[in-house]
């Protein structure tokens, strides 16, 4: 008798183990859309200030995020914005998006874990630029949830 209750336990302790990581592992590969504004960077900084320079759009499904970006403001003509996700909280890893051409942008990106990044910021950076390092921060958004896991 002691041989089928611990069956019964062992069955029941699965199933709720599937459900708890089945649970967890939909909810790191899906999230609702994120539409948030990019702010114009403070400065001095860091963080943002409330003038409105542009909105970002992020879709994450399946490991895949799809980014779209557009902005109201236009670089400087010698220069061009160029769009990143950074992990501000962690190593302060800078992902390069690529440049926002026309003042949009869309790109899609597969990745292990999008969600470790907490922030987007847009850099202005000069044309033809050969640094593969972001310049200083123009303006950006801090990501919320379930961004900055």
């Amino acid at each position: 008798m002691s041989t089928k209750k611990f069956s019964l336990f062992g069955i029941l302790f699965s199933a709720l183990l599937m459900v708890i990581v089945t649970s967890t592992t939909l909810s790191i590969t899906q999230a609702e859309p994120v539409v948030m504004d990019i702010n114009k960077a403070l400065d001095p900084g860091p963080g943002f200030g409330e003038e409105k320079i542009g909105t970002l759009t992020m879709d994450v499904q399946n490991r895949t995020i799809d980014i779209s970006v557009n902005m109201t403001e236009m670089p400087k003509p010698d220069k061009v914005f160029e769009a990143w996700l950074v992990d501000a909280d962690g190593s302060n890893y800078k992902l390069s998006l690529g440049a926002i051409e026309a003042g949009s942008l869309k790109t899609s990106e597969h990745m292990i874990n999008p969600y470790t990044y907490t922030e987007f910021i847009i850099t202005e950076e000069p044309k033809d630029d050969v640094d593969p390092n972001a310049a200083g921060t123009y303006g950006g958004a801090e990501l919320s949830t379930p961004f900055g896991r």
